[in-house]
């Protein structure tokens, strides 16, 4: 097949940067645009991104703290500045993470077009370094703005987060169909995401007798890999309907059916509720790196999230009971979620890059 266009793609390490990328690169592929997706060769990019039919091409390095990482770092920046010289890409977009900075000096070296996405509400540091160079940066959040100067906002879309394309179509009540699910019961999503969350899980167990009285209430419980058999051991018994696993392969299905869903902060998780328009009750995550705080208060701060602390994991569960009680509340949260919602943001992206014209 011979590509009118060819496009690379930067990011890694966690699923929040990788997913995001992946989904733009779908879009892409639909256009007949040449993808090279480039990561680093250390982290679960390596794995998943050709599980997806796209190329890839990992760099050895690793978050620079160490002398030695510093050394490979920079043998990793020059791998890929030479890795842009030699592809010449007709754009460059980078998801974030220090995995993406190689990449982009060469796109900037180079003179090629680059472009940014960002998943959370708050620029993230690589973002911040190059924003300045960036032809345009999609936001998923008005909030960012605020992390820009004046002068470079007008480079700026607020798109939203790209999302895996199936979300646009998903329908609550042909999910709540296939798990047939009675009228009078209540669906629980509980996850901690793709690592799970000790606070969360902890809080689970602790109401748990709650669980078992409460007929009405259908669990769906994600653990974490690491978590899930010492959960397991400590379950004396689950009702018939409730589920608990690892982590869901139908996550966004299952999200779609909830009534109510306890989570972290991630910018996808986050960006996933909004789309499937959920009441939620959110425990961001506690370091102000990753920046889950401001993810979950754009949820608070519009009346379709509760938030609580790693401390008030417990009272957070709590809480969950009640609202599932609630209905008029629930309601009103699903009403308020609407004022973010976005449109399809690959599409947007895709129509957004410079490079149909020529």
């Amino acid at each position: 097949m011979r590509y009118l266009k060819k496009v690379i793609l930067t990011t890694g390490g966690t699923g929040g940067h990788i997913y995001p990328a992946l989904s733009v690169a779908e879009g892409l592929r639909k256009k007949g645009v040449d993808v090279l997706f480039v990561g680093t060769s250390l982290r679960m990019e390596k794995d998943i991104v050709p599980k997806f039919g796209f190329k890839f091409v990992g760099l050895n390095i690793a978050p620079p703290r160490t002398l030695k990482n510093i050394f490979g770092y920079i043998k990793g920046v020059l791998q890929g500045v030479a890795l842009v010289f030699k592809e010449k890409p007709d754009a460059i977009i980078g998801f974030g993470n220090y995995i993406s900075i190689p990449v982009l000096v060469g796109g900037v070296l180079s003179g090629k077009k680059i472009y940014l996405q960002e998943q959370n509400a708050n620029l993230g540091g690589t973002n911040k370094l190059f924003y300045r160079f960036a032809k345009k940066i999609f936001l998923a959040f008005e909030k960012t703005y605020d992390d820009i100067p004046m002068k470079y906002q007008s480079k700026c879309i607020v798109t939203g987060n790209p999302l895996r394309e199936e979300i646009y179509s998903i329908k609550s009540y042909k999910e709540r169909e296939k798990l047939k699910v009675e009228a009078d019961e209540k669906i629980l999503l509980v996850t901690g995401g793709s690592l799970g969350a000790k606070e969360i899980n902890d809080a689970v167990l602790k109401n748990w007798e709650r669980i078992l009285e409460d007929k009405n209430i259908r669990l769906y419980w994600a653990t974490g890999e690491k978590n899930y058999d010492e959960i397991v051991k400590n379950i004396n018994r689950t009702k018939i309907q409730d589920t608990v696993r690892p982590y869901f392969e139908n996550m966004i299905n299952i999200m779609a059916a909830a009534d109510l869903v306890v989570c972290r902060a991630g910018a996808l998780t986050i960006s996933e509720i909004i789309q499937l328009g959920k009441p939620s009750v959110i425990i961001p995550y506690n370091s102000i790196k990753v920046g889950q705080y401001a993810n979950g208060k754009l949820l608070e701060e519009v009346g379709a999230a509760l938030m609580y602390k790693n401390s008030e994991a417990t009272l957070a569960i709590e809480k969950a009971f009640e609202l599932l009680e609630n209905k008029n509340e629930l309601d009103l949260m699903k009403i308020n979620i609407r004022n973010l919602k976005k449109e399809n943001a690959v599409e947007k992206i895709i129509e957004s890059l410079d490079i149909w014209r020529n």
